[in-house]
């Protein structure tokens, strides 16, 4: 059956005395259970507190369902889809709210909630890698960019064997950092650009390519001899991958000298490649990593005492790429005792001298 005049809101008042109502007297046969903890009538005709029906009461869970039967278990009436709500005192429904089935189902708030929170670190990830990447210059191709990009492996390969200077002094750096080239050097991009050849007078003959100070570790790097310029560039390095290389990409000049400090502390060893173009430049500097690249290194060249002890310890070098060209400053102390993280003063100032004829060209 229905049940006429339901409440119509949360704390509403239905009406009461009509006839089918609230405040009607309860249908005979009572109300069916009113929800955990209530108590109904008793004492009615069909009531909680009379003798159950013949065939007894059925399922009075969630979802309840019932037919009134008669003796034999004949169906009486239509199927009840739940039961009605229970009356209190004075006509009033219970206190508390009326059962309605089954406790609701979680909603999937906390999964949407979820899945938003997780797109937005995802995205502010994304975001900030972006940002990240781009105060860092990008991905590393610098010739339109503003900030050079690293590229070399600090700790890399050990000393080898063998007397610098000649074939068999196959030595690499133990901390390696080259730079990219970036929009400052756009002038020297190609050779076709600048297609002058580079001399020894050229590159050496500054004040500031003969000696660099570093003022704050108390080191001054000073240039022994005049330096040397070939113009078979694979004779100056070792490795078949890096003189393969250097043939690819189109080398003309190699220049090479020796530095010393002015305290006999440590030793320096230069080079500058002139390339085809700073993509080979680029990517030079990335095959010398001893570790990234491992195809090889340049030859020091020898020289009196202490250059002749060069290469007997750790030794680290500092350069990049400046345009089509290639410069790399490398160093290691005269004793040998210094680790090669120790070397990036040295090795720094030597690559500084040896770059300072490309600020004329450019």
């Amino acid at each position: 059956m229905s049940y006429p005049y339901p409440p119509t809101g949360p704390g509403e008042q239905p009406p009461g005395g009509q006839p089918g109502g609230w405040g009607a007297a309860p249908p005979p046969g009572g109300y069916g259970p009113s929800g955990p903890g209530e108590q109904p009538p008793g004492g009615q005709p069909g009531g909680w507190g009379a003798a159950p029906p013949p065939g007894g009461y059925g399922p009075s869970g969630p979802g309840w369902q019932h037919q009134e039967t008669m003796a034999g278990g004949v169906p009486m009436g239509p199927p009840q889809m739940m039961p009605p709500p229970p009356m209190g005192p004075m006509g009033q429904p219970p206190m508390g709210p009326l059962p309605m089935g089954p406790p609701p189902k979680k909603g999937n708030g906390a999964v949407v909630f979820a899945a938003i929170a997780t797109a937005v670190v995802v995205v502010g990830g994304v975001l900030g890698g972006a940002y990240y990447a781009a105060s860092r210059g990008g991905s590393g191709d610098k010739t339109s960019g503003a900030t050079p990009a690293a590229v070399g492996t600090p700790g890399a390969g050990q000393t080898g064997a063998g007397q610098p200077g000649s074939a068999s002094g196959q030595y690499k750096p133990g901390y390696y950092d080259a730079t990219k080239s970036w929009s400052l050097w756009n002038n020297l991009n190609t050779a076709s650009q600048d297609s002058r050849p580079m001399s020894l007078e050229e590159v050496f003959g500054g004040a500031e390519a003969k000696a660099q100070t570093n003022n704050t570790d108390h080191i001054t790097m000073q240039l022994q001899g005049n330096g040397r310029l070939d113009t078979d560039c694979a004779s100056t390095v070792w490795g078949s991958g890096l003189k393969t290389a250097l043939q690819s990409y189109g080398c003309t000049q190699a220049i090479r000298a020796a530095y010393v400090s002015s305290d006999q502390r440590w030793i320096g060893q230069l080079v500058i490649f002139n390339l085809r173009d700073v993509n080979a430049a680029n990517t030079l500097i990335q095959d010398m990593d001893p570790e990234a690249g491992n195809k090889g290194f340049f030859l020091p060249v020898s020289g009196p005492s202490p250059v002749d002890r060069f290469g007997k310890g750790s030794t680290g070098a500092s350069g990049g790429a400046y345009g089509h060209y290639v410069v790399i400053g490398w160093a290691g102390s005269a004793n040998g005792s210094e680790s090669s993280s120790g070397t990036i003063a040295p090795g720094s100032l030597v690559e500084r001298a040896g770059k300072t004829f490309l600020f004329s060209r450019n």
